[in-house]
């Protein structure tokens, strides 16, 4: 039984899936936020724009 949990903890085979699912979230965390912020930016200049043309 002893053996049976050492061979357990010691198995790594699953450890690169995981740290590949979590750079891969982190990545699309970071997509979203940079999109998010460029978004808005964008629609400021818009109503910047806007706001300007009319007067």
């Amino acid at each position: 039984m002893k053996t049976l949990l050492q061979q357990i903890f010691r198995d790594e085979s699953g450890a690169t899936a995981i740290e590949y699912g979590l750079l891969i979230s982190l990545v699309g965390l970071a997509a979203a936020f940079g999109m998010k912020t460029f978004g808005d930016a964008l629609f400021n200049q818009y109503i910047y724009i806007n706001n300007h043309l009319i007067e």
